[in-house]
């Protein structure tokens, strides 16, 4: 069934990962929603459903939270989160780092596996802006905010795992009544780092077991009963699944828990569909020398140089003949020492050189064995011929191999995800004219602005590429500092937002959609446009420096 637009009465915001860079480009994005006005109230006042990933989860959390407050204030929320990572005060790494190596933490919390990532999670827990439990989102306690879905993925079905109040929490197949009812037991910091913990860096977080402290709950033990949790379930990094949480707005926007469709979903997106071209390599081969001949080389030296006892046998017979004062009828101190450092150094290397060449015809012994068990016999010919080839084209195959094996992963997986999320929004019927990408790289000069909008200036651009180049961390580097990348990164999703929201009335406009105080709302994104380009950071509001 296809539900009329109703433009701005209902928005679905989705925060993309990107660490740092997502976190305060999502915080201008909220920013700004809350300073523009539709109908004479707040357009971040209209938002029913927020759904994040990684660094965006930073901020969905403690927005979410704090929206749910019976006093909520908007620039009070703002002021406390800006502090909390403002450079100068940010402490997060420093605060994790010190937990990681502190036992007695570990003492207190020994639910918790001691690991990098749950030494994030007892940081987290820290800040005041993340307190408190999933059980605040209960959907019956829940006004203008009805939806919250923060995205992780699981390491048993491979899927999305949802910390979500609305549908299945974790997803379809692990679907049962034990994980419901523990649901509302989690943390909020928990579900924070479960969200931002990307692969390689950090290891995951076990579910439950990391996040549920009271081992004698009965929902805990129901739980690790069953065959999927029994061992724990491993939890880390929305990106890896969906990068912009559009996966899970759209089940909220198609939920049976809503009466309609969300009028609107915006997607913040600090990705990029650009990638550095692979490079192959084009070193020369100079060496003509084989990969044999090479490894004999290497392992020459694993073994008991004639040199090594020689030490020993002189350092022994200084001390020896020191010792029955042959030269001169008496003892020489400095005989002593040169005798004892020779018998030193000969006894080490000997000791060295015989252990070494042990464990050389051991691992050489163990890999032949392991080389004529896997290798077919027909192909064994093929395969030993690899030792006569030239050691710098062997190194510049495996660089080719590493090279374009991490540019597969990093850019090339990540990227084909991207576009199919992209596509489940856009390829979708029932979701036309309500739906805006708001991407980082917009305004940056990279790309082409509506033909109805005035172009940004130069100010603006440079803003914006400043925000797109912020590396995916959490932490702030000096370059970071020096750019002022943090107010920059709040700026630009301010002002993208705004060039958005003009783009997307336009769009209805062009449709034939009208509806009360769209108009009036255009003038003012309008005015604040205007404003941007004269000054890009007219808008962000630094409290942390008042």
């Amino acid at each position: 069934m296809k539900y009329p637009i109703a433009p701005f009465e209902s928005i679905g915001l989705c925060f993309s990962g990107g660490g740092y860079r997502a976190t305060f480009y999502s915080l201008g994005v909220v920013c700004y929603l809350h300073r523009i006005k539709f109908k004479g109230e707040s357009l971040l006042s209209h938002v029913e459903a927020v759904s994040s990933v990684s660094g965006g989860t930073l901020l969905a959390v403690a927005y979410s939270k704090a929206a749910q407050e019976e006093n909520f204030d908007f620039d009070s929320f703002y002021k406390a989160f800006y502090q909390n990572f403002e450079p100068g005060n940010d402490k997060l790494i420093e605060t994790a780092v010190g937990k990681l190596e502190a036992s007695e933490v570990w003492s207190k919390k020994s639910h918790k596996k001691r690991s990098l990532i749950n030494a994030f999670a007892l940081a987290y827990a820290d800040m005041p802006i993340f307190k408190g439990k999933f059980e605040m989102f209960r959907k019956n306690s829940l006004s203008k905010l009805k939806h919250v879905c923060f995205n992780a993925t699981e390491f048993s079905y491979g899927k999305a795992f949802r910390f979500q109040n609305v549908g299945y929490f974790g997803n379809g197949n692990l679907r049962c009544a034990e994980l419901s009812k523990i649901a509302p037991k989690v943390n909020l910091a928990d579900i924070v780092a479960s969200s931002s913990c990307f692969p390689i860096g950090f290891e995951p977080l076990v579910f439950p077991d990391d996040y549920i402290s009271n081992r004698k709950d009965n929902d805990y033990k129901a739980l690790k009963r069953l065959e999927d949790f029994s061992n724990g379930l491993g939890v880390m990094d929305g990106g890896i699944v969906d990068n912009q949480g559009i996966g899970s707005m759209v089940n909220i926007s198609n939920s049976g828990q809503r009466d309609k469709m969300l009028d609107l979903i915006i997607v913040n997106d600090v990705g990029s569909s650009n990638m550095e071209s692979w490079q192959p390599e084009n070193s020369e081969i100079t060496s003509k020398i084989s990969i044999k001949e090479q490894s004999k080389n290497w392992l020459k030296y694993l073994r008991i140089h004639w040199l090594y006892p020689a030490f020993l046998f002189v350092g022994i017979l200084l001390m020896l003949i020191n010792s029955i004062e042959l030269i001169k009828g008496k003892s020489w101190a400095s005989l002593y020492v040169t005798g004892g450092i020779l018998t030193g150094v000969g006894l080490s290397f000997t000791l060295i050189g015989a252990v070494a060449a042990y464990v050389k015809n051991d691992v050489l012994h163990k890999l032949k064995g392991v080389f004529k068990k896997n290798v077919p016999e027909s192909l064994l010919d093929e395969v030993e011929s690899f030792q006569r080839l030239d050691i710098d084209l062997v190194k510049r195959m495996l660089l080719e191999r590493t090279t374009s094996g991490v540019k597969m992963i990093n850019d090339v997986f990540l990227k084909q995800i991207r576009y199919l999320n992209y596509e489940l929004l856009y390829s979708s019927e029932s979701l036309k004219s309500r739906r805006i990408s708001s991407v980082i790289g917009d305004l940056n000069g990279e790309k082409k602005t509506h033909a109805e909008i005035t172009a940004p200036k130069k100010q603006l651009k440079s803003v914006a590429k400043i925000a797109s180049e912020a590396p995916t961390t959490l932490w702030w580097s000096e370059e970071d500092k020096k750019v002022d990348r943090m107010n920059s990164l709040i700026a630009c999703g301010q002002f993208t937002t705004c060039y958005n929201l003009m783009k997307y009335i336009l769009e209805l406009q062009g449709n034939g959609v009208e509806a009360e105080g769209m108009d009036e709302m255009y003038k003012e994104l309008k005015k604040d446009w205007l404003e941007f380009n004269k000054d890009p950071l007219f808008a962000v509001q630094t409290f942390g420096n008042e």
